[in-house]
């Protein structure tokens, strides 16, 4: 991978992308990308700092800075100090989208080095998942692959959205690699049995298929069946379970769904707090709920609104919003392939999301917007970048010597 275009580049702005670039292949372990995030954010405000590169500014920063501001409004209101810190880590995590989309328009040629990172990262994570499964024996509920995550919902929420990228990818590249690392990286989704990823990896294709080849519905609709009839038992029973109500995950669920109604009715306009669900949910508990206390209620939606209060849901379903508006777009123009990928991955989340915190899972968050900001770099038309007067540019580094 040629990095010799950097050679041009200031030196803060230089090692803002070299950290960012570490970022990307080190995200599978939270403290590591945590720690490179920090300091890509750090030297990129340093650069900033000495006229490097000019702040930019894209429509999707107004959500985000909705988001932070429920979160704290909602924190403050509710008394909620004992989670500031971990309120303070929101508005940290955000920050991640302005950093990518500033060093993509600064450097351009870093697009193609981090789509490419993505890959890779996709991939190994991935092969360390299907490792897992069928050298180490992790193959039951109770020992699901979970790669280098600390959990399988981490684990699958990572796979999700690169696989469907790929798979994108490969369809209108048709290079081999492209489908091998595809065709990995949704073998690791499945064997995680994790159903709310397999649906929602289904739900992004399908809702591809629907939007660019309706007619192929006709057949993917039977091969989908039979594909479905030929799976092994084990696959085939998780599958089925997906609708049993009395299976206790499921039922878990809808009652955790009842109980977060509740809590919305109570709290409507601020949530209880960031992270304060946890604490409140017993009060609202079902007496047939099978957890007394779960860290969350497995749905972006009622988790938000109940916790964040209605500006917290709604500044969630405007950065879906209007990330799909810049998807659409360029849906015809010369990167469309990027265009549909993030229709496609936004969609893929968000349908998993309904059965999974999946946006307040910080690896996942990290990852979707990172993938949110490459997108939106490579869709950008050049002719509106260079009338934008925030427009980032490389200024030279006035000299300090005599």
């Amino acid at each position: 991978m040629n990095l010799r275009f950097l050679r041009e580049v200031p030196i803060a702005l230089r090692i803002s992308v070299y950290i960012y670039l570490a970022h990307i292949l080190l995200q599978g372990k939270l403290s590591l990308s945590e720690l490179t995030a920090f300091f890509a954010i750090l030297f990129l405000g340093w650069a900033i700092a000495r006229r490097e590169v000019v702040p930019t500014f894209h429509i999707l920063y107004f959500p985000l800075l909705l988001y932070g501001i429920a979160s704290s409004v909602s924190a403050i209101v509710n008394g909620a100090t004992q989670h500031s810190y971990a309120d303070a880590m929101t508005w940290f995590k955000m920050l991640i989208f302005p950093t990518a989309l500033i060093i993509y328009r600064a450097v351009p040629p870093v697009r193609e080095v981090a789509l490419r990172l993505q890959v890779v990262f996709g991939v190994v994570i991935a092969l360390w998942g299907i490792y897992q499964y069928f050298i180490l024996g992790q193959r039951s509920l109770e020992q699901r692959i979970t790669g280098p995550a600390p959990h399988v919902m981490t684990f699958s929420g990572q796979l999700l959205p690169i696989a469907l990228l790929l798979l994108i990818l490969a369809a209108h590249r048709k290079q081999w690699w492209l489908w091998a690392s595809a065709g990995v990286v949704s073998l690791a989704l499945f064997l995680t049995l994790t159903r709310s990823y397999w649906f929602g990896w289904l739900a992004g294709a399908l809702v591809l298929l629907v939007l660019k080849r309706p007619r192929w519905l006709l057949y993917a609709i039977p091969v989908l069946l039979i594909t479905i009839t030929l799976l092994p038992m084990n696959f085939f029973g998780r599958l089925v379970s997906s609708f049993d109500v009395r299976s206790e995950s499921n039922l878990d669920r809808i009652r955790m769904a009842q109980a977060g109604a509740e809590i919305i009715k109570d709290y409507p306009t601020l949530g209880v707090g960031p992270a304060a669900v946890k604490e409140i949910y017993p009060l609202y508990r079902k007496e047939d709920a099978p957890r007394f206390r779960p860290p969350h209620l497995h749905n972006n939606v009622i988790q938000l609104w109940a916790e964040r209060g209605i500006l917290g849901l709604a500044a969630y379903l405007l950065l879906l919003g209007l990330f799909l508006r810049e998807c659409a777009r360029g849906w015809r123009g010369p990167r469309r392939e990027f265009a549909q990928a993030g229709v496609a991955i936004a969609v893929g989340l968000t349908y998993a999301g309904l059965f999974e915190f999946n946006f307040g899972d910080t690896e996942v968050f990290y990852l979707m917007l990172e993938l949110f900001a490459l997108i939106v770099a490579w869709l950008e038309n050049p002719q509106e970048i260079a009338t934008n007067e925030l427009r980032p540019q490389l200024v030279p580094v006035r000299s300090t010597g005599p």
